[in-house]
């Protein structure tokens, strides 16, 4: 006698819950922490579209693309650093300090074209000034990146940028024109989009963009593979720098002003906030821009919306604070970190 091979309508009930609960649990598995977030984020603008007065307008839909954009730009480059299995505290003092030093020698009469290469190659130094204290003293990200936010503000404040506020004249059309729209369409957005695909392919195909990864992975193990780890440091905060200094030439010149009070404000933590959130991992080797792209939607939608709201700083700074938390746990659950991730202080 045959017999008749088992089927889910053959099973008993218990057997067929738990194989309901396993193809479940499998099609959840699929669903990646950037999917969510997105989904999350479209909740979050039905809401505020439906609650808030304003928020559903095309002025406030292009300050929304403009707080993206820049605040996107700065997670381009935390990511890189993320990824390496570092993290960099002192991105926005960087940002303001090379910005500043290319506006400061554009209102002494330098021309545009070379006082930002000056900015640039100002903000390249910085970064190569974190990753040695990494890469060859050792120092832990945390700390190292941190000390030095103070002393390039300290530097540039008893230097060149002699006052915390600095001015953009008029006179500098071309150079504000930078912050502005181009038929409609900020400019800021236009750099995150390509800068965002630069570095897409710059991690996803160039052999230093695989070779990241690896470092942020397993350090040790792409040290032994004969992986010029020490490099790939100098790489991972130099190239986060270069490309903070362009989130803080749009910045400067979206505003026509130099707020060196932006260093010590809480702006590195919402950087931190969108790279974290949208999936880049603090255990390293994991994430990329599409993680990025996904935070900086959520963070952006939610921060325009506690603005039009009117929230107290306060509270702002306990919901930001909040939403860190939980992305932090989250990270934390999907990829525990190890001993060599505490070990650099990430």
């Amino acid at each position: 006698m045959n017999s008749v091979p088992e089927t889910t309508d053959t099973l008993p009930r218990a057997a067929r819950r738990r194989t309901a609960l396993i193809s479940l649990s499998e099609r959840l598995g699929r669903i990646t922490q950037e999917q969510v977030i997105l989904l999350f984020a479209f909740a979050i603008v039905v809401v505020f579209a439906i609650a808030l007065p304003g928020f559903a307008i095309w002025g406030n839909f292009i300050a929304l693309l403009r707080s993206i954009s820049i605040l996107g730009i700065f997670a381009l480059g935390m990511a890189v650093v993320i990824i390496g299995r570092g993290i960099d505290l002192s991105q926005i003092a960087i940002a303001l300090v090379s910005a500043g030093t290319a506006t400061a020698l554009m209102i002494a009469g330098v021309d545009l074209r070379v006082a930002l290469v000056a900015g640039l190659i100002c903000a390249i130094g910085l970064g190569l000034t974190n990753g040695m204290l990494v890469a060859f003293l050792n120092f832990p990200p945390l700390f190292a990146t941190l000390a030095t936010a103070l002393v390039m503000v300290g530097v540039a404040r008893s230097t060149l940028l002699t006052s915390m506020f600095l001015s953009v004249p008029a006179e500098l059309s071309s150079f504000l024109m930078l912050g502005q729209n181009l038929r409609g369409i900020p400019i800021p957005l236009i750099v995150f989009a390509v800068s965002a695909a630069l570095l897409h392919v710059f991690l996803s195909w160039t052999i230093f963009g695989r070779f990241i990864y690896a470092h942020g992975d397993n350090g040790q193990a792409a040290r032994l593979s004969g992986m010029p780890v020490r490099l790939l440091t100098l790489i991972e905060y130099s190239l986060s720098a270069a490309i903070s200094y362009v989130a803080g030439i749009l910045m400067v010149a979206s505003t026509a002003m130099l707020n060196l009070r932006v260093a010590s404000s809480t702006m590195i933590f919402d950087v931190i906030l969108i790279a974290v959130l949208g999936g880049v991992s603090l255990a390293g080797g994991r994430g990329g821009v599409h993680s990025v792209l996904a935070g900086a939607i959520l963070i952006g939608v939610l921060l325009n919306g506690m603005t039009i709201m009117d929230l107290d700083y306060q509270l702002q700074n306990i919901i930001k604070g909040a939403v860190l938390l939980i992305a932090i746990a989250i990270d934390t659950v999907l990829h525990p970190h190890d001993i060599e991730t505490a070990r650099q202080g990430a």
